[in-house]
């Protein structure tokens, strides 16, 4: 018989929890450590227990949790080789939606584990026990440190910025929207107005883009500041910020420059071929997708990052179609500075963007409809191994059926209405009685113009 094993995972340690298709407990949960005592067990307990109760096939998951999964996942897939069981590694959201429709309120490790193997019984059609490919799992790493650093970067930015205002205000208008770095080469020196006015400008011209010009201006507007802290404390923090930012900058720097170099091969050169990515940029799409194969269609890979217009409609509220924003931002983010290149760059990218631009769309949105067409030309061109053309996109947007949106609303409110004709003597709210108003008129004057028409001698309809 088939039987299903969750594996609750915490840092150290898992939970095992083995169900049948009934989804009855054949043995009670058993905890396992991450070390090779645990892994060595583990596979003794599966012999033992494929043999005890005659399993065909053992399905078993893990859920995706930062990484502490990964060594019992890949035990897994090493034992699926001599024994008769599949492996999945699970979205987490999927199995919480899965409890909460279940009315389930208690969450422990034990129950954990069961829970993940019900949801491999409930939902079979959901599950991929394909091994998922690990060549950029170190990239993955390493793309994630970046991140980390950026953040923490942008963290060290905004206290800079809040001492700056009470060390040097004049400085603030420098540092509007980020913090130039011939800024922080100043502050590194001068940290607070008092060590800045009394600078030579031959010192202060010495650091890159700090022109004479400014450099005498940073002068006179330290010697006039309303500065309220001049002390060495304050100037100690700001020179330390600014030294952080620096080195910060230049972790980063370093980080995507390895990346680039080493993160290579078929896919990203595939993907580089696309008109706005960049060697970078390549790399990290590639980390983020890991495996083309784990999307079917262009639509699952744009909905998985978040890309697809979410529409909402209840009651009288008007439908609003904007970007779900679900998923893991980081992909958005390098699609953003992508495609903010691609529609300089690219002709058939340029033409798309001042079509959605003509259409009433904003700067931002219309580059949020770019993300989403580079996201599905990544798919076509992973998927089929051929490099990026243009005509190839023009052509298939050529065979797409062209809808007008009015016909099809006017079709859909039709069709729900089948049954029932629409009358505005219902308990419905104004406006609602006010729109079907407006639609009985227009049924109306149809339905005479029709008349009209088969009432004119001539005229055939």
């Amino acid at each position: 018989m088939e039987c299903y094993l969750g594996i609750d995972v915490s840092k150290g340690y898992a939970d095992f929890m083995l169900l049948d298709t009934e989804k009855t407990k054949l043995e009670k949960v058993f905890q396992l450590d991450d070390n090779r005592a645990g892994h060595d067990t583990l596979k003794k307990l599966l012999e033992k227990l494929i043999d005890t109760h005659r399993i065909s096939m053992l399905y078993c998951a893990v859920e995706s949790t930062g990484g502490f999964e990964n060594n019992w996942y890949s035990s897994l897939i090493g034992l699926s080789k001599a024994m008769k069981l599949k492996v999945a590694r699970l979205n987490p959201s999927g199995v919480k939606q899965n409890i909460g429709a279940g009315l389930n309120r208690n969450v422990t490790d034990a129950l954990s584990a069961y829970y993940i193997a019900e949801y491999l019984i409930s939902h079979p059609e959901k599950v991929d026990y394909n091994e998922q490919s690990n060549s950029y799992a170190s990239f993955r790493s390493i793309n994630k440190h970046i991140k980390l650093l950026l953040k923490q970067q942008t963290q060290i930015i905004n206290q800079l910025k809040m001492n700056l205002y009470s060390a040097f205000p004049e400085m603030v208008c420098y540092c509007k929207s980020s913090v130039p770095f011939w800024v922080l080469e100043v502050l590194s020196k001068y940290p607070t107005a008092s060590a800045l006015k009394n600078a030579s400008v031959a010192k202060l011209c010495k650091i890159n883009h700090l022109s004479l010009e400014r450099a005498e201006s940073l002068i006179k507007k330290a010697k006039t500041s309303v500065s309220s802290r001049s002390d060495d404390a304050e100037g100690f923090l700001v020179k330390s910020l600014a030294r952080q930012i620096i080195e910060k900058q230049e972790l980063v720097k370093e980080h995507k420059q390895y990346l680039a170099k080493h993160c290579k091969g078929e896919e990203v050169t595939l993907v580089e071929s696309i008109k706005g990515i960049g060697t970078y940029s390549a790399a990290a799409i590639m980390v983020e997708i890991e495996d083309i194969k784990r999307f079917a269609s262009p639509k699952k890979l744009v909905s998985y990052f978040g890309l697809h217009p979410e529409l909402k409609e209840s009651g009288d509220k008007k439908a609003i179609a904007r970007m779900s924003k679900k998923g893991r931002s980081s992909m958005r983010n390098i699609l953003y500075m992508c495609a903010q290149a691609a529609v300089i760059h690219d002709e058939h990218f340029k033409q798309i963007y001042h079509n959605q631009r003509s259409k009433g769309m904003g700067h931002k949105q219309a580059i949020g409809v770019i993300m989403q067409k580079m996201l599905r030309i990544i798919w076509g061109v992973l998927t089929h191994q051929k490099t990026y053309h243009s005509n190839i996109d023009k052509t298939n947007q050529d065979r797409k059926v062209v809808t007008v949106v009015d016909n099809n609303e006017k079709q859909e409110l039709k069709v729900k209405r089948r049954y029932s004709p629409s009358t505005t003597d219902a308990p419905i709210s104004n406006k609602q009685s006010k729109k079907r108003r407006v639609q009985i008129e227009s049924q109306v004057e149809h339905v005479e113009q029709v008349r009209d028409h088969q009432n004119t001698p001539g005229v055939k309809i």
